[in-house]
Order: C-alpha cells, then structure tokens, then sequence
C-alpha cells in the first residue's frame, strides 16, 4: 500500500528495551531465592549456565543509570518467581520484594516506565515436584495468587503487565514444564494440558486485575511471525495458513476470543492432543480478554506443503523447539529472498509490519512490540567498543516497518529492544549477544562483568531523542 501521510510516532510512544530475570539477574541463590526449573536445567559443558549471568541483581543500579543515559522510555524486565515466593507460594522472601520495589523506584527516579512480566520461563521446581506444575489444575490458583501478590505490592507504580511471556515455547520444552516423561507423544499431550491451564490461569488473574488495577493495562507476551508459502500453489498457501493456525494463532484465539477455532480443535482430536477442559473454562476465558498484546518478533517462515504418507504418517515431526515439518501440513524450506543472522535466522523486517497488520486484523488490540533484535557474535575492539553497524541495521530497518504500520493507523504503544545488554542466551550461553551494552564476560570467564556501550547504544540514543526521526 502506498502511503499518503507521514505520520510521526506518537508523543508518548515507549521507546523501550527488554531483559527476563534468568537471563540477567544471576544471584541464582543469593538472599532467599528458592530453584526453579531453570536452575535445575542440566548444565551444558559448553556453554555459561544462568548462576551470575549478567549480574544485575548486584549491579541493577549502574545498569539503570545506563538506561537514563540511553533515554529509554521504558524497560521490559521479569520477576523471578522464586525470588518472592521461593516455595512457589506461602512464605514471602522479604528480600526478593525488597529488590524488585527497588528497582522500580530507581526505574521511576529517571522516568522510565516498568513493564513488568509476572512469569518468563522460571517455574518454581517445588511446585513441579508436589503436583506436576503447570499439568496440573493447582498450578492456576498459584499462578494467581502470585500475581495478585504483585499486582497488590507493585500496582501503585506498574502501569503496563505482561502475563506469560511465550507460552507457546513454554509447552514446547519439556525443562520448563518439568515434564521427565520420556514418551515424546505423552509429554506432547501433557503440554498442551499445560497451555490450556495456563490460558486458563491469565484469563483469571486478568479477572482480578480489573478489580486491583482498573486504570493499568494487561496483556501477554507472545512470538508471533509470518509463514510464507513457498510458492503460489494452492497447497502451500494452505500449507502456510495452516502452519499460522497450529503454531500462532491458536494461542492468541484462546487469548483474544476465549476460544478454540474448529479447525484447531479437529487438528487436536486428530492428534488425541485435546486438553482436558472444564466447565467454567470458556465463560472465564471470554469475559477476560486482554488489554493489548505484547509481540516478540525476530524472524519469518517459508513452507510447502508436507503430505502424509505411510513413511511419514500424521503427525510426524521434526526439529526441536518449533519443528521443522508436520507431516500432514507443512515443511519449512529456506527463502532465499532473505538474508540471514550468524544462527540461521531468517532477516525479515517487512515481516514484522506484516505481523502488525495480522494481529490487529484478527484481534482489533493496541500491540506493543515486547521483544525485537538480533542475536551475533560481537567483539570488543581495543578493550572498548563494539562495531554493530549490523544491529543498527538491523533495528533501523525493523523501526521503519513500524513506522509504517503506524501509518496504516495500527496502534503501535511501543517497541522493545531485545535486550537492554548482553545476557545468557538460552541456548548459546554468552557467544550468542542481543545487547545494547555490552557485558565483559564470556561463556566461563567472568572477567570483569564491565559494561561498556556498543556502537548501536548511541545510535538508539539518537533514536529515542528525535522520537524516531533520525534513523540513520
């Protein structure tokens, strides 16, 4: 579409950037902290595990005072469930409150806004080990108990929460459910249970954030891409359509309309994959919608369709965290349209106005763009700077498609660098950098933990203070 207007980004745009609390926070044991699934992730020999990680639990005050020389209009972080509560629930660790309200002053101390994320991937083992946790029906009324827990202890300064942060890969890694079944199809049964209670435990802590915090908005933080067809054959344009069915839009159908689509439904009971439901579920899941939905973006798809045969029958997967091909439905292919990150990932920038466009089509909410950058080797030169000229390329041109979106009239509220500095990648430890502010360490050499600003900082910088006028 040609556009006509110009349009600016808004006045109270939140120009922002992201961490989570594993990634960051270290002090995996420090003050009162209880373990959660992630602490008990077998330790890879080859990578850094999350105990110091960026440090910040020691170092969150020279980290905001980096945020205010930045400009940053708000931060994206993640309490540490076990950090408040370190049974998951009961006894309240002084300390871990005492923490997160000091982060937030000193957040407010310079002006820069808190999005708060209840839960990122950090499941209180102890609750894994009395029930199943999120498998389980007790896991909601925990769930809500601690978010209520937050909502009561941090709602007078908090404006903008984020639920569950990618719940989509939560149900696809069976560590972060706790799931030890080794049956691959009964764990695959088990977390579709587990996304089912989730969608369950947001739409109730939605219901009672409306009577806590009725002035402040609520949504969750979802990945979200496009799935391209690999070419104009009916059957991949059904392909894609049907791989954005089971992998994306299922979740936010849940979210959003507080139901499963037909189609969803019948791929499930194809599958017996169909999560157990209970009579209250639905009324819950409609009458609590969110508020705006927190998108996190970084890549697109490309598939042909995959037919089930007697070698490959229904169901059939392959890949890890999102498969590589469904028998059935769809088989990613490359795109070699699109240029490529040091991992692999394919550099799509039209592809997140895309997902802009998408969303509001389908659901009509403000979105917040929650997660957004790239991931690379980096290296520090002469002791004391980063060249990223590929970050900033890569942000300019990502900024830019929003900025077009906006002028489409999709209410844009924000968008979020991920991530504010360099933090322990889930699975590539330290090699692999987000980060604005570059962190002096490696994979097992904590070195000095010094952070010094990469070239992209100034550049971001710059962004912030002409509102997104000056991109290059």
């Amino acid at each position: 579409m040609q556009l006509i207007v110009n349009k600016k980004f808004p006045d109270n745009f939140l120009w922002g950037a992201a961490t989570s609390s594993f990634q960051v926070e270290g002090a995996w044991n420090d003050d009162g902290k209880g373990l959660s699934v992630i602490d008990m992730k077998k330790k890879d020999s080859t990578i850094t595990d999350f105990t110091v990680a960026s440090d910040h639990y020691h170092m969150y005050k020279k980290d905001i005072k980096l945020m205010a020389e930045l400009g940053l209009k708000a931060y994206r972080f993640s309490v540490a469930w076990t950090r408040i509560f370190p049974n998951g629930r009961g006894e309240i660790n002084k300390k871990g409150v005492e923490f997160y309200n000091n982060l937030i002053n000193e957040l407010l101390k310079y002006g820069i806004e808190p999005i708060l994320t209840i839960y990122h991937f950090d499941y209180p083992q102890k609750l894994v080990e009395e029930y199943g946790g999120w498998i389980s029906r007790k896991s909601i009324e925990d769930y809500v108990n601690y978010a209520c827990f937050l909502f009561k202890t941090f709602g007078d300064r908090v404006k903008y929460w984020l639920t569950i942060n990618e719940q989509d890969h939560v149900m696809r890694m069976p560590y972060r459910l706790g799931i030890k079944e080794k049956d691959k199809k009964v764990a695959e049964k088990l977390g579709y249970q587990a996304c089912h209670n989730m969608c369950v435990a947001t739409a109730k802590t939605i219901e009672n954030f409306r009577k806590l915090l009725p002035r402040c908005k609520i949504g969750p933080a979802v990945s979200y891409s496009m799935v391209y067809p690999a070419t104009n054959k009916p059957e991949d344009i059904l392909a894609s359509r049907d791989c954005m069915l089971v992998r994306y839009n299922y979740l936010l159908d849940l979210h959003c309309k507080g139901k499963y689509s037909p189609p969803y439904w019948k791929y499930l009971q194809d599958r017996n994959l169909t999560p157990t439901i209970y009579e209250n579920d639905e009324k819950l899941l409609t009458e609590n919608k969110p508020d705006f939905i927190g998108i996190n973006y970084y890549a697109t798809s490309t598939v042909r369709y995959f037919p089930a045969t007697d070698e490959n029958p229904i169901g059939t997967k392959f890949g890890k965290l999102l498969p590589e091909g469904e028998s059935g439905i769809y088989m990613k292919i490359r795109n070699d349209n699109l240029k490529t990150t040091d991992w692999g990932w394919e550099i799509d920038p039209i592809g997140l106005r895309l997902c802009l466009k998408e969303l509001y089509d389908r659901y009509e909410l403000p979105l917040l763009i929650t997660e957004n950058g790239l991931g690379a080797h980096d290296k520090l030169e002469n002791n004391e700077i980063v060249n990223d000229d590929y970050r900033i390329d890569y942000l300019r041109q990502h900024i830019e498609q929003v900025k077009l979106a906006i002028n489409e009239d999709i209410p844009v509220i924000g968008y979020c660098v991920w991530s504010f500095m360099d933090l322990v990648s889930g699975h590539d430890g330290f090699d692999k950098r987000y980060g604005l502010v570059y962190v002096n360490r490696e994979d097992f050499d904590l070195k000095d933990l010094r952070r010094i600003k990469k070239k992209s900082f100034y550049w971001y910088k710059r962004v912030i203070e002409t509102n997104g006028e000056k991109l290059y």
